[in-house]
């Protein structure tokens, strides 16, 4: 991915509309690019002051960058928790295709 791609993702990031995919790549990214991670956490920090001006219990959180490395961390383990998923849904398919084998093969031998 390059700067140009990453820093036209940073609106999605933020409103969490990025794939599994593309949320991997961004973050990636970021992590490695400096240049990228300032632009975000500026953006991060204006969408964040604009949401906490907006609520009305009047508890707000200053420390927006501690928020953007919460941020960061969750959409890490919504990452792995998706690929995990994933994977536990081909096994399972996986599965039921050598089920549904062994039951043909069962069945045909009875057959004969």
């Amino acid at each position: 991915m390059n700067c140009q791609t990453a820093e036209s993702m940073v609106n999605r990031y933020i409103e969490h509309s990025l794939s599994i995919y593309e949320l991997e790549e961004f973050l990636n990214h970021v992590e490695n690019c400096s240049s990228c991670y300032d632009e975000l956490e500026t953006y991060f920090i204006v969408h964040e002051a604009m949401y906490q001006l907006d609520r009305e219990n009047g508890e707000s959180i200053l420390d927006f960058r501690e928020l953007l490395e919460e941020d960061i961390h969750k959409s890490k383990r919504y990452i792995l928790k998706m690929k995990f998923r994933r994977a536990l849904t081909g096994m399972g398919f996986c599965a039921l295709i050598a089920g549904l084998g062994g039951f043909l093969i069962y069945v045909i031998t009875q057959l004969i």
